[in-house]
């Protein structure tokens, strides 16, 4: 058992209740002296107070209308969370400058990922001469849907090799762009006495010899 006067040199989850703060393995603990309250929102600040010793976690509970728990801020000394927030105002320009560098860094290779992708689609399409453009037109269109940022689309994974996502993202544009997919899912959607899954299933194969015959009709005839 941990008397009241060690709880101060412990990392604890702490809840408010009515009747103050409360933790689950030591039920009703009182707040340390010289502790104030950091809310969340400055992640320097929490991540330097958290270093530099002792804090416990405030959070919100669940409730019925709230599922789970929320992270409110951290408790710990006054001075702890002066010092770290002297340090983030000493700091600022710093931190700014590189945030702008890493921002900058990450903005040219969001760049170079997005060449690399398109060039890996117009390998995949391989067309013909004459079909160029409608190449570089998939390319264009197929990279920014699959490589939009936080999207989860195919051009975001990471356990599929560039050539692989390249002709999974190529054909889902074709699919999309110039085949009659979309129509034949809006006609599913108006379809009764049928099951939705197996009807989605045929217009799925169907769609994807339709992307094959797209794929065959402009790339140059085998040798």
């Amino acid at each position: 058992m941990v008397d009241d006067a060690d709880l101060g040199l412990l990392n604890l989850d702490v809840y408010s209740t009515k009747a103050g703060l409360w933790n689950p393995d030591h039920g009703d603990v009182d707040l340390p002296e010289g502790w104030e309250f950091l809310a969340a929102g400055d992640a320097f600040v929490t991540r330097t107070v958290k270093a530099a010793g002792v804090y416990w976690v405030a959070w919100r509970p669940r409730a019925r209308n709230r599922p789970h728990r929320r992270r409110l801020g951290l408790w710990a000394p006054k001075t702890a969370i002066e010092a770290a927030e002297a340090r983030a105002a000493e700091t600022e320009q710093e931190r700014a400058r590189r945030r702008a560098h890493g921002a900058a860094a990450r903005g040219r290779q969001e760049v170079r990922y997005r060449d690399e992708l398109a060039a890996a689609i117009r390998e995949f399409l391989g067309f013909a001469p004459e079909y160029a453009g409608l190449a570089d037109e998939i390319a264009g269109g197929a990279t920014a849907q699959a490589a939009a940022v936080g999207s989860g689309r195919v051009g975001r994974t990471r356990t599929l090799s560039v050539n692989e996502r390249a002709a999974l993202a190529a054909r889902a544009f074709i699919r999309h762009r110039h085949t009659g997919y979309e129509d034949a899912l809006d006609d599913v959607a108006f379809t009764e006495g049928w099951d939705d899954e197996f009807l989605y299933h045929q217009v799925k194969a169907e769609a994807q010899m339709a992307v094959d015959a797209f794929l065959e009709q402009h790339r140059p005839p085998a040798v």
